[in-house]
């Protein structure tokens, strides 16, 4: 369904807006790794760094030790928080 609207609105056929799609994801991706961030009118994507931990194996009960890590983040802006919730 999101496809047909976006096609609609913006007058795109499907490869087209297909290909703006995939490019516009690759450039999140590319922007992430190295280390940038990136906003747009409805928030903006970061990379957090998640320290180690302890954590517990749900099958076992046993404590395990949780490396850290970095994530990928979506931050959404107040405006489009507020616009979902109406």
């Amino acid at each position: 369904m999101f496809m047909k609207d976006l096609c609609k609105r913006t007058g795109f056929n499907k490869t087209e807006a297909r290909f703006f799609i995939e490019e516009l994801t690759d450039q999140i991706v590319e922007t992430l790794r190295k280390g940038g961030e990136v906003g747009f009118g409805i928030g903006k994507f970061q990379l957090k760094n998640r320290p180690a931990r302890l954590g517990i194996n749900p099958s076992t009960g046993q404590r395990i030790h949780i490396g850290p890590k970095v994530v990928p983040l979506f931050k959404p802006n107040k405006k489009f928080k507020e616009a979902i919730l109406e």
